[in-house]
């Protein structure tokens, strides 16, 4: 009789073991990976304020300034476009340039400038003709007020599983 008891105890055992297995495989859910725009975002905004800030101390021309930030940004684009579309806009109120890189085909215009319906590089510079600067992708306006300084601004846009997310600065 007595194992008898213990067969049962042991089947119980078993089955509470099995049915506890499903209900943790069909509970199971992965979490899906953070973006790294936003984190992105926050590098590049110390990064760009340290490389303007380092510009004018040492009193560079503009055509240094330019190729400063031009550098600077080629560096984002070598790293980060891998799967990232990115936009920056740059310079001063005389002369603004956008340079990124999109893998993407979005049309992309700047102050109503057509710049690249293209995936692949992106470089433009233009006279600004006014106190702000809009930079269009795929039909979505990015309006940028101009200071009399140096500016610098930017658009990072990335792909996640369908949805879009996009920071801007």
């Amino acid at each position: 009789m007595e194992k008898r008891g213990q067969f049962y105890l042991i089947a119980a055992i078993i089955l509470t073991v099995i049915i506890m297995g499903i209900a943790a495989i069909s509970n199971y859910s992965t979490k899906s990976e953070p973006t790294n725009v936003d984190a992105l975002k926050k590098q590049i905004q110390t990064e760009s304020a340290k490389t303007i800030n380092y510009g004018i101390n040492n009193q560079l021309s503009s055509d240094q300034m330019f190729n400063l930030l031009v550098n600077f940004t080629q560096q984002y684009i070598n790293s980060e476009s891998r799967d990232k579309n990115l936009y920056f806009i740059f310079g001063t109120k005389s002369n603004i340039t956008l340079k990124g890189h999109q893998n993407t085909n979005d049309p992309v215009s700047l102050d109503g400038n057509s710049v690249n319906p293209l995936s692949g590089s992106l470089f433009y510079s233009e006279k600004a003709s006014g106190s702000s600067v809009t930079l269009t992708i795929n039909q979505t306006n990015y309006n940028f007020n101009l200071t009399d300084s140096q500016n610098f601004f930017f658009v990072i846009s990335q792909n996640i599983g369908g949805e879009i997310d996009v920071v801007t600065w």
